[in-house]
């Protein structure tokens, strides 16, 4: 993976040389607001930050889905963070879990990067474990990557070609489960993946569910896209070019990894939760954002070289690491804002293995029977995380859940 840091400076740098290939191709700066996905529902997405209308609408979405499902015993949402292979720990996590036989039907269920190849399934419920177990276990680099270095060096593009990840997700992420999507979605449930619109730099928010609906090929297709996008490790990874239109000319936008923007969210600032849970009866239950973060939270000390290839390495994990922070301090805070209690897990200290490859199966394998491990145990999940974020290295020592 080292190496691959090189590369992807020395593509920067020779890409940075060459002549702008899209922009005849893209939106205008003022109008791109007005750019929607062709052939689907305006209300499929929204930006991240949610400004103006974007706000309005899934704000309103949120808020009748959340009173349709009624008064049940608390309202579960779920966030799933990037990590790339890492993700294995989630998957381990949620089949744990499973095995409990304590794992709530989540509300909402978030996901990023690895964690979008993880959400739809974690959505979908136990019966689904299985398909994680397979793809977090089974797979190698060659069923994700397909790499074409000196063309990405010599002639732009990427490090990577991303089309056995793409016939990956379509084997695990059949119609039938797109349509089981669309049915949960139907009874207030809500499957929100995030990307990164390279050429606005914000991110996206997509209704996966809402999108589910529409029922077409083409729909269907637009899912499967937006996961590999979410997924997609800029420079390594290939874009995902997204056909939009205004109504008069069609365009088209660049999605990558939404952890470029975002490693781990769980539901718009905007949203009135407070006022919601309380219309709904749910005011007085136990309403809970569960977070898995597919990646250590710790911070580590080794000497460090300062040859390039480890410097670029050791740069790019602890802005992970730092942008994580952040995040979850985000969403804690507005759960202290809204009454609900925040349980979290990422990566233990414990694990220590080093992986061969880029998806090496062995690493992911012992990863995920630690991710099990800790799905198992009941008291690894810690309720108030202000010591992680301000005063603790890892999750450990945080109050355990009652």
């Amino acid at each position: 993976m080292k190496l691959s840091v090189l590369i992807a400076i020395m593509a920067v740098f020779v890409a940075s040389c060459g002549i702008h290939d899209r922009q005849f191709l893209t939106p205008s700066p003022d109008t791109y607001e007005a750019f929607a996905p062709v052939g689907v529902p305006v209300s499929v997405r929204a930006f991240g930050d949610l400004s103006g209308a974007d706000s309005a609408a899934i704000v309103d979405d949120l808020t009748r889905a959340l009173k349709q499902r009624g008064n049940r015993t608390g309202l579960n949402i779920l966030a799933l963070s990037g990590g790339g292979p890492d993700g294995a720990y989630g998957a381990g996590v949620l089949n744990g879990w499973t095995a409990t036989g304590e794992r709530p039907e989540f509300d909402i269920v978030t996901g990023i990067s690895t964690g979008a190849i993880i959400a739809p399934f974690a959505f979908l419920g136990p019966d689904y474990d299985a398909s994680l177990t397979r793809f977090y276990t089974k797979t190698d680099t060659t069923r994700i990557a397909r790499f074409r270095v000196l063309p990405a060096v010599f002639s732009g593009g990427a490090l990577a070609d991303n089309a056995p990840l793409a016939r990956a997700i379509e084997e695990e992420l059949t119609d039938a489960h797109i349509r089981k999507i669309a049915e949960e979605h139907r009874k207030g449930r809500r499957l929100i993946i995030g990307t990164t619109n390279m050429d606005a730099e914000r991110s996206v928010l997509w209704d996966i569910g809402e999108l589910a609906k529409v029922g077409t090929p083409e729909a269907f297709g637009l899912v499967r896209r937006i996961i590999l996008a979410s997924a997609a490790i800029p420079v390594f990874f290939q874009p995902v070019r997204i056909p939009v239109s205004d109504g008069i000319v069609v365009r088209e936008e660049l999605h990558v990894d939404g952890a470029l923007t975002q490693q781990i969210f769980s539901y718009p600032s905007d949203l009135p939760l407070r006022d919601i849970l309380k219309d709904a009866g749910l005011a007085n239950k136990t309403n809970t954002i569960w977070l898995i973060h597919n990646k250590r939270l710790e911070p580590r000390f080794e000497a460090q070289s300062t040859r390039l290839l480890e410097m670029a390495d050791r740069t790019l994990s602890t802005l992970i690491r730092s942008q994580s922070y952040g995040d979850i301090a985000f969403i804690v805070a507005l759960a202290e804002r809204d009454g609900l209690g925040v349980n979290g897990l990422a990566v233990p200290p414990r694990f220590s293995e080093e992986p061969r490859q880029a998806f090496d199966p062995h690493y992911m394998t012992k990863l995920y029977q630690i991710g099990v491990e800790d799905g198992l145990d009941p008291q690894r999940w810690y309720r108030d995380l202000d010591e992680v974020l301000f005063g603790s290295t890892s999750f450990d020592g945080v109050a355990p859940t009652e």
